[in-house]
């Protein structure tokens, strides 16, 4: 009796220790298994990944440009698809042990559940997540999933959020048989276990998920139930048009495991879904988009990260690293809030005690939060709130001189910032320590410019989102002075220790994102002003296009006051008593006071005053959900020029988006972003971009084309020649005349004769 344990992954070539399921590891997988099946002396087969199963599919082979997905993974001679490999094992007469580590996700999880037999250790996870890059389970998951846990409920959770699932849980739905604790080799012993113990029941029949059946083929009243809670979960989930095509086809898939007559029959419907998708669905497109350029985004260099600061910061044991958090309001306390959660000591800082007390009060109780939802267990909240948080109005006293990481989150103040980290460079005892600012707007140079000369290069932006405990994104804005060193080690504490994703961007006004939504905002007034569409059309516009909330509900949300504030720094913003516009307003230039005057006549600042652009209740929604204002209806009537023109809402679209894309545009020119898909990220993580579009400048690219963009810009252009936002960007045209797009653009190298700032 031989046990043949059956490594995921080749020996040979570069190891991945994700084991994705690419074309090599299929055929590798595919000749051990058929190897030790016609071996008499091997009775039984474990298939074990490493410190982890498998990740899944290599998704690389079906989303690489111009290549044919299907010919890519589909069978064809020599190289066995997943669906394959999951009836190899399934069907093999000899009983095979599937030993997850780690994780096991994908078509990694696909493979575990063809398996007679599954053994996990303790801290592994598994889950199908495909929906979230527009596909469904296409090896077999839709169908194996729902016959061996015999919930369809669970089932239909599983798959259509994508989610992982602990072993615990795993194990109370029969997916795994048992739970291992200790190390990876008592997980293989325990399947060995699990090998001989096959090999004495001879006869796998009963353990192949293909011959089982979600529900009885005689019980009418549980196949009635299944349907009605694929109904309900139908209801839940977000339409087809608001990027659900896949979670839907999930569903429909998993119907099939229990209406359809057999596993086989079953498996045609999963698999012509699957291939639907991923030939001819957008929405998946976009998605696939949106992972890889994610991604892209995060790719530091490691190499660089040296010194005792770094290895502060990267070091699994030992004194946690010591960061200190300047201004106690809500940014600051959500910036302190992540420090804490990553393991880090936090000093908060405020010299206003009534504001640091608010700012303290505000992070206890985010953390009784994370308890109450057994985030985190009570004794680590204590734990971490007693030794790990301690708080100041004097940056000169305790143990703040020693931070090795400062971010300062104080309002935008230029004058006040620049005093601050003056006196940071003078308190800051180690010299490599690095000095950041959360400023949303302002010139990181100018800022750094108040520090001394050997410091200047340990400094950068550090720009969060509101709330910056739970928003992921952070743009990491690179001065004139910023050293390479630094800007790595900020992507690896905003990546590894924050868990947010990090987009490194250059520097100027308003940075990538801000500097983006001006037109969208300010398009949204001027549709107002021009009678073409009431508050709430707006919005539905562009939620319709899939935006998670439309422009003018975003600015109750951030708060009207703020733009206002940013016009009035401007020189821009008419003065309230005498109404006399800006110094800065230049003759011609187009500018609306609507959205000032909402301001400052009415006192509509947003859903902090309970009155915006729109009415909130706090009894509505927790004085969140948007309610139509007829006081804000009859004062926009008041600002409506000349005869109204209704618009449609595709022109609402494009009047908001197009000005914000061009934008995008300008900011590659100036090489400000790095890369189109950068810009991807930051709309996707901070802004609500829709994820099945893929982001402002793959939608552009993908779905409107260059062509009619710079149509429709020069026609804006020629209708609005006040709005520099609609003057298209040399970039744009440099693209359409060559016939490329902005993707081949970059892919072509064209980019590169332009000398790049970051």
């Amino acid at each position: 009796m031989t046990i043949q344990i059956i490594k995921l992954q080749p020996t040979n070539g570069k190891q991945n220790p994700l084991n994705p399921l690419g074309k090599e590891t299929r055929i590798h997988i595919h000749n051990s298994l058929s190897k030790a099946i016609a071996d008499p002396d091997i009775t039984s087969i474990i298939l074990f990944g490493g410190s982890n199963f498998s990740a899944g599919a290599d998704i690389t082979e079906f989303s690489a440009k111009n290549q044919d997905p299907k010919e890519a993974i589909d069978s064809s001679g020599a190289v066995p698809s997943l669906t394959d490999l999951g009836n190899l094992i399934e069907s093999c007469r000899k009983p095979i042990v599937g030993a997850i580590t780690g994780v096991a996700l994908g078509g990694g999880c696909e493979l575990s559940l063809a398996c007679h037999f599954r053994v996990a250790h303790e801290k592994a996870r598994i889950g199908l997540p495909e929906v979230k890059i527009g596909l469904i389970p296409g090896a077999g998951g839709t169908q194996r999933l729902p016959r061996i846990c015999k919930d369809v409920a669970w089932a239909l959770d599983v798959v259509t959020s994508g989610r992982m699932v602990g072993m615990k849980e795993a194990k109370a739905k029969r997916v795994v048989d048992e739970v291992v604790e200790g190390s990876f080799e008592d997980v293989l012993e325990v399947a060995k276990r699990y090998a001989k113990y096959g090999e004495l029941m001879r006869d796998m029949t009963h353990r192949r998920a293909c011959n089982q059946k979600v529900i009885a083929d005689d019980d009418a009243e549980g196949i009635k139930r299944a349907n009605i809670i694929c109904e309900k979960v139908a209801q839940k989930l977000p339409t087809k048009e608001r990027g659900g095509e896949s979670v839907h086809a999930a569903l429909t898939a998993i119907r099939a495991s229990f209406e359809k007559n057999g596993y086989n029959a079953g498996m045609e419907v999963e698999s012509a879904l699957f291939w639907d998708l991923l030939l001819n669905s957008s929405q998946g497109r976009g998605l696939r988009h949106a992972f890889f350029a994610e991604r892209a985004a995060q790719k530091g260099n490691t190499n660089l990260l040296k010194g005792p600061v770094a290895q502060a910061f990267m070091q699994k044991k030992g004194n946690p690293p010591l960061v200190g958090v300047i201004g106690a309001g809500t940014m600051g306390a959500g910036i302190a809030i992540g420090f804490l959660r990553a393991g880090c000591k936090v000093i908060l800082v405020d010299v206003n005690k009534e504001g640091l007390e608010r700012g303290v009060k505000t992070i206890k109780k985010i953390f009784q939060q994370d308890v109450a939802k057994k985030r985190i267990p009570s004794v680590q909240s204590k734990h971490i709130l007693s030794n790990n948080l301690s708080f100041t109005t004097d940056m000169k006293s305790g143990d703040f001189c020693n931070c090795l990481v400062v971010v300062e989150a104080v309002f935008e103040n230029l004058k006040i910032k620049q005093s601050i980290f003056a006196q940071l460079d003078q308190i800051i005892k180690n010299p490599h320590a690095l000095l950041l600012s959360n400023t949303s707007t302002m010139s990181i140079d100018l800022i750094a410019g108040a520090l001394s000369p050997e410091r200047r290069p340990f400094c950068a932006g550090m720009h969060f989102f509101s709330p910056a405990h739970i928003m992921k994104l952070v743009e990491i804005v690179v001065s004139s002075t910023t050293s390479p060193e630094t800007i790595a080690l900020v992507q690896y504490i905003t990546s590894k220790k924050l868990r947010k994703v990090g987009v490194t961007v250059g520097n100027c006004q308003g940075f990538v994102g801000n500097r983006m939504v001006n037109p969208y905002s300010t398009e949204a007034v001027y549709v107002l002003e021009e009678g073409g569409a009431k508050v709430p059309e707006v919005d539905m516009a562009l939620y319709n296009f899939g935006m998670a909330m439309g422009p003018l509900n975003m600015g109750d949300l951030a708060g009207n006051d703020i733009g206002y504030l940013i016009a009035k720094s401007k020189g821009l913003a008419k003065d309230p008593k005498t109404g006399k516009p800006g110094p800065n307003r230049k003759p011609g230039m187009r500018y609306s006071d609507l959205g000032d005057d909402l301001v400052t006549k009415l006192g509509r600042v947003g859903m902090k005053a309970q009155k915006g652009w729109y009415d909130y209740n706090v009894k509505v929604g927790k004085g969140r959900t948007p309610i139509p204002s007829k006081e804000v209806d009859t004062f926009v009537a008041g600002y409506v020029k000349g005869p109204a023109k209704k618009f449609s809402q595709q022109e609402v679209i494009e009047r908001c988006l197009f000005g914000l894309v061009n934008e995008g545009f300008k900011i590659l020119e100036e090489n400000i972003a790095q890369k189109p898909s950068d810009i991807d990220v930051i709309y996707l993580f901070g802004y609500g971009w829709p994820a099945y579009r893929g982001g402002p400048m793959y939608w552009i690219d993908n779905e409107v084309g260059l062509s009619h963009f710079l149509k429709r810009l020069e026609e804006m252009h020629k209708a609005f020649p006040g709005s520099s936002h609609y003057v298209p960007s040399r970039l744009l045209k440099k693209c359409v005349a060559l016939g490329v797009s902005l993707e081949d653009y970059y892919l072509q190298g064209f980019n590169r004769k332009n000398k790049a700032k970051l």
